[in-house]
């Protein structure tokens, strides 16, 4: 059977001498598909079927995975190469979604968040900071792991003011209750609210809003916590990406 399909390319790796194995990101979800030749320099799928290439596909099904029988560029993020912070935090991306996207299933909330997020990154549009803030707090309530925080856990009064996450429980507690149970307040109400924002929000305007330095350092600290702490991995992507910023 052959389908054709548009897709990003979220992993590679080699196999025999001049092959590749992708995994890519489509609508429909994740594919595993054998890409024959493709590691060589003049080969029509050298391009088109590399690391963090946007293409469009022509796919036949085979007994374990697809193969590659055609594919068109559609885009690709130039800068990111020339960017070692920049490519090594979209290669975590990669990693969460290879861990977190659904497989052959609707995925298409996770390949926009992921094309917003590498024309972003490209453009620098954003700090980095704050588009690995999104991601992560976005694509652990896409895949079911939304946090609570709209109200204090304790005293179910609305979120609007400076408190304690609690990364372990995904929950919020307002400065009072926080202080009551001896939590530290590790947000500002702008953090809050940008937490908010990124559960909430529509696909197109989720980095819709800006935070000043100290408040990047908080959330990051939090998406990041929830993100570890949730998947129980240390990705080894993150390590390296955090070894570089």
């Amino acid at each position: 059977m052959k389908i054709t399909t548009d897709g990003l390319v979220i992993w590679e790796s080699k196999t025999g001498e001049a092959d590749r194995v992708i995994t890519i990101l489509t609508e429909n979800g994740v594919v595993t598909a054998y890409a024959k030749n493709s590691l060589r320099p003049k080969n029509k799928l050298t391009s088109t079927t590399s690391m963090l290439c946007f293409s469009n596909f022509e796919l036949f099904s085979g007994a374990n995975m697809y193969t590659v029988d055609d594919a068109q560029t559609k885009h690709r993020f130039i800068r990111l190469s020339s960017d070692a912070e920049s490519y090594s935090l979209a290669a975590y991306f990669c990693e969460l979604l290879k861990l977190l996207a659904p497989i052959e299933d609707d995925a298409g909330d996770f390949l926009s968040l992921m094309l917003n997020s590498l024309y972003l990154l490209n453009e620098g549009k954003k700090s980095r900071a704050l588009i690995k803030s999104v991601f992560e707090i976005r694509i652990m309530s896409l895949a079911g792991y939304m946090p609570a925080r709209s109200a204090c856990s304790l005293c179910n009064e609305e979120a609007n003011g400076a408190g304690h996450f609690d990364v372990k429980g995904g929950v919020f507690f307002c400065e009072s209750c926080a202080s009551g149970v001896g939590k530290p307040i590790n947000v500002s109400g702008a953090v809050v609210a940008a937490l908010k924002h990124i559960v909430g929000a529509d696909a197109a305007k989720i980095f819709s809003f800006d935070l000043n330095e100290s408040s990047q350092k908080a959330l990051c600290a939090v998406s990041e916590g929830y993100v570890v702490i949730h998947t129980e991995r240390r990705l080894a992507t993150l390590d390296f990406y955090n070894s570089l910023s």
